[in-house]
């Protein structure tokens, strides 16, 4: 799952020029994270992505995707 985030990252990147500030993950991508990546969410050994993981609901989104937060687009800061 971590392996597909990033590639996530960098295809966006590649393509526009600039890493995304967040990624967008459905619950299930959460729960897989969390479970195998625990150190990811450690307040004391946490391990810099370099963007926001960004929790929308699983019917909204079947695929991890990236992107730049523009004014026009809410998030909410989850890690």
């Amino acid at each position: 799952m971590l392996d597909h985030l990033l590639q996530t990252a960098q295809a966006y990147e590649r393509k526009h020029g600039k890493p995304p500030e967040v990624v967008y993950i459905n619950p299930y991508h959460f729960e897989k994270l969390f479970r195998y990546y625990p150190e990811l969410f450690s307040i004391k050994h946490s391990i810099p992505l370099g963007f926001r993981l960004v929790i929308v609901p699983g019917s909204r989104l079947t695929h991890p995707e990236a992107a730049i937060l523009t004014a026009t687009r809410p998030f909410s800061q989850v890690a």
